[in-house]
């Protein structure tokens, strides 16, 4: 692999779409009504009482007092040729124990797109800024506050200028180049930077009955660390055919050629997969195919089914190659008619102080799997979620990682809510490849140590109430306990938090 020299760190991908929107906003601004734009901001202060703020075992635990001020502002634009949203908070933790101690914690998220020229020129843009876990095993709490040390700052962010054309109704082509870059706040886990560019060349829409895709990609990763970097070229063709109505059988051959550091045998060679899309009803919608890739059986599939108007499931299986900081710089958001931020795969809402599984520098073969249940009644909000996700590495152990959650929204009058939610997270790796793991240390600098088997149970209950016209105050409770096969892996915490919001 190619080396690079290090680069400067920088908060590049948020400014990017921070200046994104502030440049859109007067483009938009001759035609505000139509093009529908909307910005809340909002104040508070939240007061947190916990008794293990370092999430340590029970006999080290310290009580603590955190006072959170936070800033925040949500916006969101439809236009004709320009659509936006993004959430930012800013918010400072002042820690009171036995020390003092200051956090600053910026939480972003958000993406945006522009038609330069009509039909045929566009610019997407995306970033996030969050605190994950550093290592998959990490300590969590259901309390944002708490076991800070756990986590870093980790920046990313993405512009994606691309090219659309139509040749008739014969065919229709697209130029795409995406620049992607993920900044880490801790220094032994490293930036990285991904360049991608695609080709395209489908058929026109003449073709009622068939859709074949020639697709050519080339894609470079290069990160501080060198086990992240990713050299990789695709070439496929694609086939859909419509067998009957609402029915299509879905076919792809292809040759993919992969350069890392990461895996002891790059899994160059051809790439194939079979399989069908069907759209039985209104409700449902089914995509699956199976195939090979990275020299092993490829698998894919995802499922909605609105079950009634008020209930719906949605699943999603994915096989893919990537590395933790890919992850952050390639996610995917949508926006629901309620204007929130979700994501498309579970349908739910982003948290985007979610600990998530930890962040690794090397490559991996992720089997993902993804599920939601979602209820919206009249007073009532149901929701299940799952995940379950295996990592196939060649210089450490595998690891693999299930969460689920179940959380219930009632509407006790218009003016007050009542959230009631339990979570439980498992983590386990997989000590059969420790030698190899061991090896890698030596010879490749690994870094991070082998996720440990444990399970982490949460549970949070929130009231909220509007006291006055755009003031909201909250009281919360929360429990966390971690189960692991070590004692000193396993710690307990309780938290009472009170807060006070204004929207304006």
């Amino acid at each position: 692999m190619r080396r690079r020299p290090k680069r400067r760190r920088a908060l590049l991908p948020v400014a990017a779409l921070l200046a994104f929107t502030q440049g859109i906003g007067p483009a938009l601004a001759p035609s505000a009504k139509a093009a529908n734009i909307q910005v809340d901001k909002s104040a508070g202060f939240n007061v947190t009482i916990t008794d293990n703020v370092d999430l340590e075992r029970d006999d080290q635990a310290d009580s603590a007092l955190i006072l959170s001020p936070f800033v925040g502002i949500n916006a969101r634009g439809d236009g004709g040729r320009v659509n936006f949203a993004f959430d930012y908070r800013l918010t400072m933790d002042t820690i009171l124990s036995k020390d003092t101690d200051i956090n600053i914690r910026n939480d972003f998220i958000g993406f945006g797109r522009t038609e330069l020229i009509e039909d045929m020129l566009f610019i997407d843009a995306d970033g996030s800024a969050s605190q994950p876990l550093i290592d998959p095993g990490g300590r969590t709490s259901g309390n944002s506050s708490s076991g800070r040390s756990n986590r870093t700052q980790v920046v990313s962010g993405s512009i994606s200028p691309y090219l659309l054309n139509r040749f008739g109704r014969y065919a229709e082509s697209e130029l795409r180049y995406r620049y992607s870059y993920t900044f880490v706040g801790k220094n032994e886990l490293g930036d990285s930077t991904t360049n991608y560019g695609l080709a395209r060349l489908s058929t026109g829409p003449i073709f009622s009955r068939v859709r074949i895709d020639a697709i050519a990609e080339q894609e470079i990763t290069e990160s501080d660390n060198r086990t992240g970097d990713i050299d990789r070229s695709t070439y496929r063709l694609n086939g859909q055919y419509a067998l009957f109505r609402q029915f299509f059988a879905l076919g792809s051959v292809g040759y993919e050629q992969i350069d890392t550091n990461s895996l002891n045998d790059d899994p160059d060679g051809p790439i194939w997969y079979a399989g069908f899309l069907t759209r039985p009803g209104p409700r449902t919608e089914l995509r699956f195919t199976y195939g090979e890739r990275y020299g092993e059986p490829d698998i894919n599939g995802s499922l909605s089914y609105r079950i009634s108007p008020n209930l719906t499931f949605q699943a999603g299986y994915a096989h893919i190659l990537e590395t933790t900081q890919r992850q952050f710089s390639n996610f995917q958001l949508a926006v629901d008619d309620s204007g929130q931020l979700i994501d498309p795969i579970t349908n739910l809402p982003v948290d985007i102080t979610d600990p998530g599984f930890g962040l690794r520098t090397e490559a991996f073969i992720a089997s993902r799997f993804q599920t939601s249940l979602v209820g919206n009644y009249d007073r009532n909000t149901l929701t299940l979620a799952g995940t379950s996700e295996k990592r196939e590495y060649d210089i450490r152990p595998d690891e693999s990682y299930l969460s689920a959650r179940v959380g219930w929204t009632r509407r006790l009058s218009p003016q007050t809510s009542l959230f009631s939610g339990v979570g439980w997270r498992r983590t386990e790796s997989d000590a059969a490849t420790t030698a190899t793991a061991t090896t890698g240390t030596a010879s490749g600098g690994l870094l991070g140590g082998t996720a440990i088997d444990a399970d982490t149970f949460s549970a949070r209950l929130a009231l909220t109430h509007t006291l006055a016209k755009d003031v909201y105050g909250s009281v919360s409770l929360g429990r966390t306990q971690r189960v692991a096969d070590d004692e000193d892996d396993e710690y307990t915490e309780n938290s009472l938090t009170f807060g006070v919001r204004i929207v304006f």
